[in-house]
Formats: structure tokens, C-alpha cells, sequence
């Protein structure tokens, strides 16, 4: 009955509940019951693009080289991508989806053949299925489970039905599949192997945010399910708004309407010409995309070449040279159990404020509609519903306590942080009781009603939990001195304007104390800072940091953080510089990256390797404005 919440904006996660704020009506609370377009929607997930032939050709061969030769313009995307940005090399898979065993064994002998394009997948293949036994099913899952890794071989996954779980790697990115219903693959299960970015974020190359679906269908026929395709991608949002009653009283209101993550390249009757441009419109307006092969080869050839022209920089003749400590960090295996939850009283502060506002009344539904333009240009009519201010007293139908306890158990142990151990059944047991205590004695009418949004705060709460158990990695000796020397590269156009107005898409010249003579940032903050170090006479050189050049383990899950500037100060000391918005300064995310920097500036310079003094400086908008363009004021007002 009920579904976990999402907590962590991972695809793994995409089933159920979450609430999160409306961006346009901060104060309004916005709760998606299909994340899995919202994710896509607010581009936390690849978007994907599903291609098929304007031809008649479906045969094996044809669809096994068509995914290969997506596969091929993803890897040179990324590996322009990483010259461009310094970010570590993805290695990108394809995961090729077989009906039964016979047809991957059949896929397998395809592209190991040495007539196969010459054999150069025959070491790249990584077969998963069922009739895998003894140590080769062993080995098989052990290299399934290593497909990230940099060293990983593996560069094609043909499966059936045995990935577990909670499988989706961030380098997939083409999933080709023989079923006869583009349908099938538009599941969580099966696109949902493939939607985690490899980079975190989304990278603004679009070829790097999307992934290939490579259809069985033809082209035209995928056209024709337009209005199926879209039905996968539809979020139901509701949103809380204030509202005036007859007599005259603000009272709180709902309203829910069709939030479409549309099928770009389609008017929802045919197709729309021109949709050669129809992935990265798909990835502007978070929408799917369906595309020819033939005029999505074109398109990814021509970003690659695009990526391609990367104009090379390295450091500046003359500019003091800027060396950086490397320690040996270690993670510590943090391992969580539901009795790790010590304090329940959040759990029966939790109840206490659902049962404080129960909302167990009827409430009548206003329609109303709106003409809204849709991301194919297109006017349409979209209906809104909420509820009317004036209610009724709700007469709900009770559902037995037992059952709707164990709904709420059931959606706990089904949430992603709690491990999938028998114990944990019993565990949960004084979260659920402390929970209905603070329910009170209307628990069983309150959980009938909302048994869904008890379920899902149920759920954050617990992870919540999970995150502050989470270990702090543990540092160790400085292993050696680096210097930043690297040669970057970027294909941004140049600009010796350091104070107009902000472009990432923009490289910005003129320095005079940069180790390199072009720098380009995330943030007109970032770029601000570069400009008050850069004029400082107190300043020897100073570097914007590129992704790997200065990564700090902060997470016991592996997470490394990378900072924004390393400054040299005439008198030795050097600073690690992160800029953050004001809006981000206080969160636990920021709090925490700072902690793991004071930490690491601590490490180093308790280290007799080291002969330069280290120090850490967190900076928001207020501190830039505050210093008035002052690097000793800066430094002072920074944390």
C-alpha cells in the first residue's frame, strides 16, 4: 500500500514519494507521486533518448551496430569532455538486454567473432545470466560489480533478467533491448540500469546527459506512440497554497495538476520535423526524446567534433609554481542498522505533528483549466484541480490497525539506507510503536487516510538518521608533493572582461598572478574572488582548481570533495578557497566538506614534508561584498 520516499536523488530510489519545495513559491510545498519524471524533469537523472530506424532493417547485426556506434561517440564526448574540465575519465557500457539466455548466449558469439568489426569487443563483453554457474557466475558478478572501476574492461553487459537489485551504474549509456515493445524498456527497471550522471551533475554537454534507448521499432512507429511514450513520463504534483473560505478565513488548500516530462519530436499525432535537435530540446525542458540512428549519428558526430576543438593551455612562464600535499586517505566503513536509531523521540515528535494537523476531512475539488505552450510549440488546454475552501467532515472507511502497520513496516525496510537483513524486521519495531504513540489515539483513522505521506516522512526521517551515522573518512601522512603543472584545455571563447556580466560558457583572460593565463568558473562568486586575489598585492600566485587536483575525502561513501582556489600568499602561507551562495553556506553538505578541509589543512601542516602553512577559508556572497574588494578583509570575514 504504502511506497518509500525518495531521499537521495538517485534513480535507484525513483519509486514512491517525496516532497520538496515549489522553486517559484518557496513557501509551498510541492509532493511528487511519479518521481521518476520529476527526476528527470529537474535533471537529476539522464535524459533519455529513444532512437529507431527510418528504415526496414531490425535484423541483430543492424541494431547490435548501430548501439556499438552510439557507444563510440559517447567515449570520445567524454574523453574531450575530460581534457576540457580535468574530471577523472567514465568508461562508457552499453547494457544490452536479451529475452531469454539463448539470445544472449546468441549476442555473445555476435560480438566476440573476429568478424565482428575485427574482434575488438571479443575482451569486452561481460555475459549475466541464469545458466551461469560454479566460478564463472561468480566471476561474472564480481565484474558486473567492478563496471565502474577505471581499470574495468567491460564495455558491453548483455543480460536477461539477473542484475540485482539496486543495479545502476552511472556509466551506462546505451541500453539496447530486442522485446518487441519499446514499452518494456521504458520501465524503472530496465531505464532506470542507465539514468545516474557519471558526473554528479549534469555537464551541459548533451551527448554526456543523455542515454541511448535503441528501439526495436522503426522510427515512424515509435512517432505513432507518441501518447504512449508521454504516459510514461507524467508527474502528478500537488502543491499546498493558501486560500480564502466563505466566511472569510485563510485555510490551506491543495491543488494538483499534470506535470508532463514530454516526448520531444512528437505532436502527440505525428511526427514534427526537424527532430534531428530533438534530444537536446528534451534536455532544456527535461523532457524524452525519440530520434532516427541516422540523424542521431549525425548529431553526436558533430558535438564530438565540436568537443574536439579544445584550445590547449598550460602554465604560465615565470608564475611562482603552486605545489599541493597528496595525503593517503582512507575510508571507514560505516555499516547502519535500524539499531543504530538510539533517540525515537524524533519518530514521536513526527507523529505527534501529523496528528496535530490531520487534514480527515472531505474535501471538494475545484476544477479549473489554463492554456499552457508546450515545449513542441504547440497551445494546449491543461486542466487543474484543488480543493474547494469550504469542507465537508470526512467520513472515511477505517482500515484495520495491523494492516496499516504493516504498511508503514514494510515501506521502512523497502527504504534504500536500511540493509536488506532479516534482524532489521525486528528493529523497526520500536520506531513503528514510538510512531503511533505520537499519533496518539486517532492513529488508526489518520493512517487510513494518509497512510501514504505518514509512510514517506516515515522514510526521510530514517534516512536522515542513516546520514548521521555516516563515518568521517581518516587521514593519514602526506604521501608526496604535486605540483599543479597539467595542461588544460577548453573551447570557451575568451574574454579579457573580468567584471561584466558572469558566463560559464565564457574563459576570462587578463591575469596577472594566475598560473594560467585563461581561467573559466561555475559562479560569478568564484570569478569575484579570482578578481580580489588577482589584484592583491599581498598575492604570488593563485590557480582555479579543476576537478582531481585537490581531492578531500569527506564521506565515508567514498565522496570527495574538490575546492575552488588554492591562493599563495607572499608570506608562504597557501589557502584552500571554496565559494559557496549565501542560500548554501549553512547546509549540512557545506558544513561538512568544510569540516573534512580544516581536517586535511591540519593533517598537513602537522606534517614535516610540508613547508608552506595551509589554512582553509569558506566565503559567501555577503563576505565578497563585505571585503569591498579587499583580499586581507576577505580573508577576516570568511569561516
Amino acid at each position: 500500500m504504502f511506497s518509500a520516499a525518495i531521499t537521495d536523488l538517485e534513480p535507484r530510489a525513483i519509486v514512491g514519494l517525496t516532497a520538496t519545495p515549489d522553486p517559484k513559491t518557496p513557501n509551498e510545498q510541492i509532493i511528487y507521486r511519479y518521481p521518476l519524471a520529476a527526476a528527470i524533469a529537474e535533471k537529476w537523472v539522464k535524459t533519455p533518448v529513444i532512437v529507431g530506424r527510418r528504415d526496414d532493417r531490425s535484423d541483430t547485426l543492424t541494431k547490435l551496430t548501430d548501439g556499438l556506434a552510439l557507444l563510440r561517440y559517447k567515449a570520445e564526448a567524454i574523453e574531450a569532455y575530460c581534457i576540457e574540465t580535468g574530471a577523472s575519465p567514465v568508461n562508457p557500457v552499453m547494457l544490452l538486454i536479451a529475452k531469454d539466455t539463448a539470445e544472449a548466449d546468441e549476442f555473445r558469439d555476435i560480438l566476440a567473432s573476429s568478424e565482428f568489426e575485427n574482434g575488438q569487443w571479443a575482451d569486452a563483453l561481460l555475459l549475466v545470466h541464469s545458466k551461469l554457474k560454479g566460478d564463472e557466475k561468480e566471476k561474472a558478478l564480481a565484474d558486473l560489480a567492478a563496471v565502474e572501476d577505471p581499470d574495468s574492461k567491460v564495455r558491453v553487459i548483455i543480460s536477461v533478467g539477473m542484475l540485482k537489485e539496486g543495479w545502476d551504474v552511472k556509466n551506462v549509456y546505451v541500453i539496447a533491448s530486442m522485446r518487441p515493445s519499446v514499452s518494456d524498456v521504458l520501465t524503472e527497471q530496465t531505464l532506470g540500469r542507465g539514468l545516474r550522471l557519471p558526473f554528479g551533475a549534469h555537464t551541459g554537454v548533451e551527448l554526456l546527459d543523455t542515454v541511448e534507448v535503441v528501439a526495436h521499432e522503426k522510427y515512424a512507429d515509435l512517432l505513432k506512440k507518441a501518447n504512449v511514450l508521454n504516459e510514461q513520463f507524467v508527474d502528478k504534483r500537488t502543491r499546498a497554497v493558501l486560500r480564502k473560505n466563505a466566511k472569510g478565513e485563510t485555510v490551506v488548500v491543495s491543488e494538483t495538476e499534470n506535470v508532463a516530462t514530454p516526448v520531444i519530436g512528437t505532436d502527440g499525432d505525428g511526427a514534427v520535423e526537424g527532430d534531428s535537435d530533438a534530444a537536446q530540446q528534451a534536455v532544456s525542458t527535461g523532457g524524452a526524446a525519440v530520434e532516427s540512428v541516422e540523424d542521431r549519428k549525425k548529431s553526436a558526430a558533430a558535438e564530438t567534433a565540436d568537443l574536439a576543438m579544445v584550445q590547449q593551455y598550460a602554465p604560465r612562464d615565470g608564475t611562482p609554481v603552486v605545489e599541493v600535499p597528496v595525503l593517503r586517505m582512507s575510508k571507514v566503513e560505516a555499516r547502519f542498522s535500524l539499531a543504530d536509531i538510539v533517540d525515537l523521540e524524533p519518530f514521536r515528535k513526527l507523529g505527534t505533528q501529523i496528528a496535530a494537523d490531520p487534514d480527515a476531512e472531505l474535501q471538494r475539488v475545484k476544477v479549473s483549466a489554463r492554456v499552457i505552450t508546450g515545449a513542441d510549440g504547440l497551445r494546449r488546454t491543461e486542466l487543474v484541480t484543488s480543493t474547494a475552501v469550504d469542507k465537508l467532515k470526512a467520513s472515511a472507511r477505517l482500515l484495520p490497525l495491523a494492516d496499516l502497520i504493516a504498511d508503514l513496516t514494510d515501506a521502512v525496510l523497502a527504504a534504500p539506507v536500511v540493509p536488506q537483513r532479516a534482524d532489521q524486521a525486528k528493529q523497526v519495531g520500536p520506531i513503528i510503536d514510538t510512531f503511533l504513540d505520537g499519533l496518539g489515539s486517532n492513529a488508526e483513522e489518520l493512517l487510513s487516510a494518509y497512510g501514504d505521506r505518514a509512510a514517506a516522512r516515515l522514510v526521510a526521517l530514517v534516512t536522515a538518521e542513516h546520514r548521521k551515522s555516516l563515518a568521517a573518512p581518516y587521514y593519514e601522512n602526506v604521501v608526496e608533493i604535486t605540483r599543479l603543472d597539467r595542461v588544460r584545455g577548453s573551447k570557451r571563447a575568451v574574454t579579457e572582461d573580468r567584471t561584466g556580466a558572469f558566463s560559464r560558457s565564457v574563459a576570462y583572460g587578463g591575469w596577472k598572478n594566475s598560473l594560467y593565463g585563461v581561467d573559466w568558473f561555475d559562479s560569478s562568486p568564484e570569478r569575484a574572488v579570482a578578481n580580489i586575489v588577482d589584484d592583491s598585492g599581498d598575492v604570488s600566485s593563485w590557480v582555479r582548481l579543476q576537478t582531481g587536483e585537490l581531492p578531500i575525502l569527506w564521506r565515508s561513501d567514498g565522496r570527495e570533495y574538490n575546492a575552488d582556489l588554492i591562493v599563495a600568499d607572499k608570506d608562504g602561507t597557501r589557502w584552500v578557497i571554496e565559494v559557496k551562495s549565501d542560500k548554501d553556506m549553512d547546509s549540512a553538505d557545506v558544513q561538512g566538506k568544510r569540516t573534512a578541509a580544516l581536517k586535511w589543512v591540519n593533517h598537513v601542516n602537522s606534517s614535516d614534508a610540508v613547508e608552506a602553512t595551509w589554512r582553509y577559508l569558506l566565503v559567501g556572497e555577503t563576505d565578497i561584498t563585505q571585503a569591498k574588494h579587499s583580499w586581507s578583509a576577505l580573508k577576516k570575514l570568511g569561516s
